[in-house]
């Protein structure tokens, strides 16, 4: 056994097993067979120990080899048929959840520029509403609206456009009564 076989058998690198080794305070050399470069009996026993690698049993003449395995219980079998049915469920549920992330995800999407959509509409609208405010020198007052009016809902524009119309109308309909009134009495 070499370091390398050492390195492959517990899947650190050479380095890491010459350092492992000068921190116990050994010597790769005093371990090592220096004619052959193969570590010698005594510094394989001390890997073995210090790394936990189990010794390789050679094979030998006498060994039958192992039989095979018995087939598996029906036990087994029925809770195998079990868990691969499960298993199955289970990727059937995951497969409907990525399919639910994927909705949900397209709609914030939709959503996300909706929104941007309607944030920009508002900006132009202020901006186009600021702009016609300033064209405006001097606006004209308002005019004070009647309590049966105020208590009246308007709906709409023409609703508004109404209201408006029938407060410009009332001053001359005062106006024009009290002429009309003058004219009857004569």
């Amino acid at each position: 056994m070499t370091i390398k076989d050492v390195a492959a058998k517990t899947g650190l690198s050479h380095q890491a097993i010459y350092k492992r080794l000068k921190a116990r305070g050994l010597s790769v050399s005093e371990l090592k067979d220096k004619a052959t470069g193969h570590l010698t009996e005594e510094g394989e026993r001390l890997i073995r120990e210090l790394f936990s690698i189990q010794a390789e049993a050679e094979p030998t003449v006498d060994d039958k080899p192992s039989e095979a395995p018995s087939e598996p219980s029906a036990e087994v079998e029925t809770e195998v048929e079990k868990l691969r049915n499960r298993v199955e469920e289970l990727t059937t549920e995951v497969e409907k959840l990525r399919n639910h992330v994927e909705t949900l995800e397209a709609t914030n999407t939709a959503l996300t520029s909706e929104r941007d959509y309607l944030r920009l509409a508002l900006e132009r609208s202020q901006q186009l509403q600021m702009v016609t405010a300033s064209k405006i020198p001097n606006p004209p007052p308002l005019l004070p609206a009647t309590e049966a009016e105020e208590a009246k809902p308007h709906k709409g524009i023409f609703g508004g456009l109404r209201s408006w119309w029938a407060r410009r109308r009332e001053p001359q309909r005062e106006s024009a009564g009290a002429h009309g009134d003058d004219d009857k009495a004569e």
